[in-house]
C-alpha cells in the first residue's frame, strides 16, 4: 500500500471526524464545509496531487478501490461511530468505498447496496423495471463483444459504469447504427437503451429519514446528438411551476424507498413528458460541475452538505430555500470552433450580469465536446435574468 501522511494539527481522535474518500477537485467544498462545523477532517486519494489532500488535517494516498485499506487507518486511530462520519462528495464508481466505510461502523449514510444500484447502470435499470419504474427496452452488451441484437432506433447508449455522461451517445439512424458496430467491441461494459423523448432536468435532494426533500430543479440545455453532453442549467423559482415540483418529489421518493436510501445526499437525470417523469439517473451523492457547491447554494441559499454535515453532527438542518422571482443559469464553454481571443475577465464582467466566472479557455483551443471531462475544464459562467430567454440570450452572446 503505497501511503503518504500529511499531518497539519493534533490527532483529531477527541473530535468528530469527517472522512472524504475521494479528495479530488469537486470534493474541496465538502472539506471546508466539514471545516467549518469543527470537524477533524481526513482525507484518501490515489493520487497524491489530489487538491483535497492539502486542504484536509490529516491525508493519506492509498487505493480506495480497496475499503480495506481505509479500515485498517480507521481501526488505528481507534474511531467508531460515535466520532465518525463521512463526508458526501461528487465521485463516481468509488462511491461503493464511502458505503462500505458507512456500512462497516454504522454510520449514517448509504450503504453498499445503495450504492451498487446507482453506480452500475444495468443494476440500477433492472431494479426499478421490475416494479414499473423505468418501461424501456435495455440491453446489456458485454466487454469484448461485438453488436448483434436488432437495431433500436433511437437508441441511447453508454458505459455501464461510469458519470459526468462519458462517451454517452444518440444513435437516430441506421447510418449510425452501423457505425455504432464497426465501433465495436469495447473493452468495457456498455448497455443500450430506448432513448425517450422530453424536457430533461437535474434533481438536487436530501434524503432524511427515508424521506426525499427536493431542493432545485435544473433544467438542462444539451449539445445535438450524437453526444448528448450538457453544456449549462436553468433554474427558476419552482413556485411557479407546483405541478412539476409535486409530481417531482412524489416521484423522487418512490425512487429512493427502491435504492434504499435512508439519509444523503441524493441528485437524478430525469426527463419530462406527457407521461409524467423517467429517470435516466442518480446517485446517493452530491451533483458535480460546480452545481453542489456553487450553483446549487447561490440559487437557494442551501449548501446541501453543510446542511447534512450539521443534520448527522448537530441534529440541526435547514432546508428553507430563499425566495427569488429572476432565473439563473449556469453555462460551461461549449464553443467548438478554435478561440481566436479570450476576453478580460472584468471586462465580461463589467458587461454581463455574471455572478460567478472561471475560465480556462486559451487562444487556439479547438477542443471538441465529446463528454463532461472535454467541457468542464474550460470553466463556467453564472448569470442571472427576468426569464429563460433572457438569460439564453445573454449565454449565447
Amino acid at each position: 500500500m503505497n501511503l503518504i501522511r500529511i499531518m497539519k494539527m493534533q490527532n483529531g481522535s477527541d473530535k468528530m471526524n469527517a472522512l472524504v474518500i475521494g479528495a479530488g477537485k469537486e470534493a474541496v467544498h465538502g472539506i471546508q464545509q466539514a471545516k467549518q462545523l469543527g470537524m477533524y477532517v481526513i482525507a484518501f486519494d490515489g493520487n497524491d496531487k489530489a487538491e483535497g489532500l492539502k486542504y484536509a488535517d490529516e491525508a493519506y494516498v492509498i487505493d480506495i478501490r480497496k475499503p480495506e485499506n481505509i479500515f485498517s487507518i480507521i481501526d488505528s486511530k481507534q474511531l467508531d461511530r460515535n466520532n465518525l462520519i463521512v463526508i458526501p462528495v461528487p465521485i463516481g464508481r468509488y462511491l461503493i468505498s464511502s458505503a462500505a466505510v458507512n456500512e462497516k461502523y454504522g454510520l449514517i449514510g448509504p450503504k453498499i447496496e445503495t450504492t451498487e444500484i446507482c453506480t452500475d447502470k444495468w443494476i440500477f435499470h433492472q431494479t426499478l423495471r421490475k416494479l414499473g419504474l423505468r418501461n424501456i427496452n435495455c440491453v446489456l452488451l458485454k466487454a469484448g463483444n461485438r453488436v448483434s441484437m436488432q437495431e433500436m432506433i433511437p437508441a441511447i447508449i453508454k458505459p455501464r459504469y461510469g458519470a459526468g455522461s462519458r462517451m454517452v451517445q444518440k444513435i437516430s439512424t441506421k447510418e449510425e447504427w452501423v457505425l455504432l458496430k464497426k465501433q465495436m467491441p469495447y473493452s468495457e461494459d456498455f448497455i443500450i437503451e430506448d432513448s425517450v423523448d422530453g424536457n430533461e432536468y437535474g434533481i438536487d435532494g436530501i434524503v432524511l429519514n427515508g424521506v426525499f426533500h427536493l431542493v432545485l430543479i435544473r433544467k438542462k440545455i444539451n449539445t445535438p446528438p450524437p453526444y448528448r453532453q450538457c453544456v449549462g442549467y436553468i433554474a427558476t423559482n419552482m413556485s411557479n411551476d407546483r405541478k412539476l415540483q409535486k409530481e417531482c418529489s412524489v416521484f423522487m421518493n418512490k425512487l429512493v424507498s427502491v435504492i434504499k436510501l435512508e439519509d444523503g445526499i441524493v441528485h437524478a437525470d430525469v426527463i419530462f413528458n406527457d407521461d409524467g417523469f423517467f429517470v435516466i439517473e442518480m446517485s446517493s451523492r452530491p451533483s458535480g460541475h460546480r452545481l453542489y457547491n456553487i450553483f446549487t447554494p447561490l440559487v437557494t441559499g442551501i449548501d446541501m452538505v453543510h446542511e447534512y454535515l450539521s443534520y448527522v453532527f448537530k441534529g440541526k438542518i435547514n432546508l428553507n430555500c430563499r425566495e427569488f422571482s429572476s432565473v439563473f443559469m449556469i453555462r460551461y464553454f461549449d464553443i467548438e470552433s478554435e478561440i481566436k481571443k479570450v476576453p478580460d475577465k472584468e471586462y465580461m464582467l463589467k458587461k454581463y450580469p455574471i455572478l460567478e466566472y472561471e475560465c480556462n479557455l486559451k487562444k487556439g483551443d479547438t477542443i471538441k465536446i465529446i463528454d463532461g471531462h472535454s467541457l468542464m475544464d474550460r470553466g463556467y459562467f453564472i448569470i442571472e435574468g427576468k426569464d429563460e430567454d433572457e438569460v439564453c440570450a445573454l449565454a449565447d452572446n
